[in-house]
């Protein structure tokens, strides 16, 4: 690893490495890394006037753009922990957030201000802004590589939102393994449309840095019927995608006028791609290197599976990432032979330091094994022979069917391979009780009778309703949450056993 160690050492060093090189574009602003570099250190200036030190929390509110990057750097200088929050965030989880983190200030931008008066909350509130021309300042070194960096808030198995510790060093080894694997070259330009929030979205700015990349900088809501012109003006080599962001671009190219777009790498974490959605992405951009990857906040990366392994390890998400070991254990944390399901546990320096103000959490997801420090993902993997890892579901992605555990990810993709189905989410809302929700031209009897001929019996759900649209949360995902709220209590189910 090179540099100090710490967050804002990844810009410094591109700017050093090539000053005039374009490191950030935005519908707004355009930034070189040295104009970028120099923009973060204006605001570490104004960050410390207004008495912001070392070990403090602040949190970054407003839309992707280059406010919020060169923000996540001044704060890295200053030994600050940022907190990038989704505009998009209810009120109710902003408030926790809030409460939970105690930011001694908030920066917001113009259209988000109002969110934090609705609170209620006594924080201060300044602009989320670049700072305006002007001398460069000298910023004393204040930042060591095991500080807090950042506080991740990320959804799960809890009601509220629970935060992830990530040290500089954390994020530096991460990053770096990340890049070891991908290889982003210099003239890559990575179409990021993730929003900053979202791990997967905030670590395209430090790859970026990582490889001395153009990052290109779009809002979530620019997925829609413009995307395949912005991602052509911008000229993205690079897509880092969740599925429903795949699902949006497969449409839009299937009926495109005008030419595709020269990507040559598409990268996918999050959630699960179905093998449709690979296939399809193949056919349209012939050529094009997809990367499925595997991970949790809490670990950010764990594998990662080469375009050239796609064809040969179908299921897998690939292989742990250098200076990562996985194990996947039985109830009585015992290793399962190859090819079994178990839990899988994840031990590296890129293992996170727990979960903030959650001591009981972080005891129960953080502990030892075989003396060295461990995450237990409570992911449900296998392993084969070979080291290749093949994700099965979380936690919440199992359930039981006639005495059975099923993983809704399989009848999803079963789902999807049914000609027409564009999109599938299957919830549980009670006990054997499974809908599947779908999206696409099939009536529910066809989806169910294309399900008949892909799933055993006892994996079929009890009703297939067809929706318009799966709603999707702040980071692209599928809202399971809402969806499993939107059912009707007694609405007759379509005969499935």
């Amino acid at each position: 690893m090179t540099g100090k160690g710490r967050v804002h050492d990844l810009l410094d060093l591109a700017a050093a490495r090539d000053p005039d090189r374009t490191a950030l574009v935005t519908a707004e602003h355009v930034r070189t890394y040295a104009g970028l570099r120099d923009d973060s250190l204006r605001l570490a200036g104004k960050l410390d006037e207004r008495g912001v030190r070392p070990g403090d929390r602040v949190v970054l509110l407003g839309h992707n753009g280059a406010a919020t990057v060169a923000a996540v750097h001044a704060l890295s200088r200053l030994g600050a922990a940022f907190v990038v929050v989704a505009p998009s965030v209810r009120p109710f989880h902003l408030r926790h957030i809030l409460a939970d983190c105690e930011p001694v200030l908030v920066l917001a931008d113009d259209d988000h201000r109002h969110l934090i008066t609705e609170t209620g909350a006594t924080v201060p509130v300044h602009p989320l802004a670049l700072p305006g021309p002007g001398p460069v300042p000298v910023v004393a070194d204040r930042t060591e590589a095991h500080d807090m960096a950042a506080l991740i808030y990320t959804s799960g198995s809890t009601a509220l939102p629970k935060a992830v510790i990530s040290t500089h060093a954390q994020i530096r080894f991460a990053a770096g393994a990340v890049q070891e694997r991908l290889g982003l070259l210099a003239e890559d330009v990575i179409g990021c449309f993730l929003p900053l929030a979202f791990d997967y979205g905030l670590y395209q700015a430090f790859l970026a840095c990582a490889g001395g990349t153009t990052l290109a900088l779009g809002r979530p809501s620019d997925v829609g019927p413009g995307l395949l012109a912005r991602l052509r003006n911008w000229n993205v080599t690079v897509l880092p995608a969740v599925p429903s962001l795949v699902a949006a671009l497969l449409s839009l190219g299937a009926r495109r006028a005008g030419p595709l777009p020269a990507l040559r790498m598409l990268t996918n974490t999050g959630a699960h791609l179905p093998q449709t959605h690979v296939t399809r992405l193949r056919e349209l951009f012939p050529g094009l290197r997809v990367h499925l990857m595997y991970g949790l906040t809490e670990c950010k990366r764990v594998s990662v599976l080469l375009p050239e392994e796609l064809d040969d390890r179908p299921g897998s998400v690939g292989r742990p990432l250098e200076g990562t070991r996985c194990l996947v254990l039985d109830a009585a944390s015992r290793p399962v032979p190859p090819g079994t399901k178990g839990e899988l546990v994840v031990q590296g320096r890129h293992v996170m330091s727990g979960y903030w103000r959650a001591p009981e959490l972080t005891a129960h997801r953080f502990r030892r094994y075989e003396g060295e420090r461990a995450l237990f993902t409570g992911d449900l993997c296998s392993m084969d022979e070979d080291g290749y890892l093949y994700f099965h579901g979380r936690e919440d992605d199992i359930y039981k069917s006639r005495g059975f555990r099923v993983s809704a990810l399989e009848v999803e993709a079963a789902a999807l391979d049914v000609p027409g189905v564009e999109g599938a989410a299957l919830v549980v809302p009670g006990a054997d009780r499974p809908v599947l929700y779908t999206v696409g031209a099939p009536d529910p009897s066809e989806v169910m009778a294309g399900l008949r001929e892909r799933l055993d019996d006892h994996k079929l759900p009890v009703r297939v309703q067809t929706v318009p649209r799966l709603p999707l949360t702040s980071n692209g995902k599928v809202d399971k949450k809402t969806l499993r709220e939107s059912l009707v209590p007694g609405e007759p189910v379509e005969a499935a056993r």
